[in-house]
């Protein structure tokens, strides 16, 4: 896996095709990777099937920057892994910045392979799967290692609407939400719980706790109530309790 501290160093990056196939392979040499197709013609290719967003343009010049950096080696990364290009392009397109960074610090758990008698490809179910949604990529990073630790690989989404679009393609065994969020810009102090609506409404029971940042009981106990109205199975303030309810659920 590539270091985030290492890739963070490329922000300020920019240059043409040739540039950002020099750049990716520079990034993954130094954990193995070594990538004899990374070169111009990838990156163009990469570019017209939508694995790699749209440069910007100077003159007739494409100027590629960290955003497609980003793109290039989560998608040499995944193709590694097995991904189809069509499911690499369809990730690059829904992630976020975070997302992207988060992938290629930390690896993803699965893999997509075809399954019997569907025309699509998803991603296959694994023995135990965490969907954990939060807008801070270092939050709860204890408690991923902890889940890690008892075998449980765990799926991470920034918003509500990449959590339910990780949902239709992975077959998870519990889904840890904030409660409140930062989603477009703005605090929405019900997110957890309109991921858990919608979650519902798609027909899924599979088992969701929220996260309050407020200890007092009255304001637990009336997001409690309105949790559980919402869909959710749970909420707690804090990962000892949380770490209890996942042993109680068999995680």
């Amino acid at each position: 896996m590539v270091s985030y501290i290492l890739i963070q160093g490329y922000q300020d990056w920019r240059g043409n095709a040739a540039a950002l196939a020099a750049t990716a392979a520079e990034i993954l040499k130094p954990v193995g990777a070594e990538d004899e197709r990374l070169n111009e013609r990838l990156v163009r290719y990469y570019t017209q099937a939508g694995i790699l967003s749209r440069p910007e343009r100077a003159g007739r010049d494409a100027v590629f920057g960290f955003r497609q950096v980003l793109e290039l080696v989560a998608a040499r990364e995944l193709a590694r892994d097995g991904w189809p290009l069509a499911k690499i392009a369809e990730w690059n397109q829904t992630a976020d910045e975070r997302a992207l960074l988060d992938l290629i610090d930390h690896g993803q758990p699965v893999a997509p392979l075809p399954q019997r008698n569907e025309g699509s490809v998803r991603f296959p179910e694994t023995r135990r799967l965490a969907l954990a949604v939060n807008d801070d990529p270092t939050a709860d990073l204890e408690l991923y290692a902890w889940l890690a630790a008892r075998g449980v690989a765990v799926l991470r989404a920034y918003s509500t609407a990449q959590a339910l679009a990780l949902l239709e393609r992975a077959r998870v065994h519990v889904v840890i939400s904030d409660l409140a969020r930062v989603e477009a810009g703005v605090l929405n102090k019900r997110a957890g719980m309109v991921l858990a609506q919608a979650i519902r409404r798609q027909g899924s029971d599979v088992p969701l706790v929220l996260y309050t940042l407020d200890k007092s009981p009255p304001v637990k106990a009336l997001a409690l109530a309105l949790a559980l109205e919402a869909g959710a199975n749970y909420v707690t303030e804090g990962p000892s309790d949380l770490r209890e309810w996942l042993q109680r659920i068999g995680l």
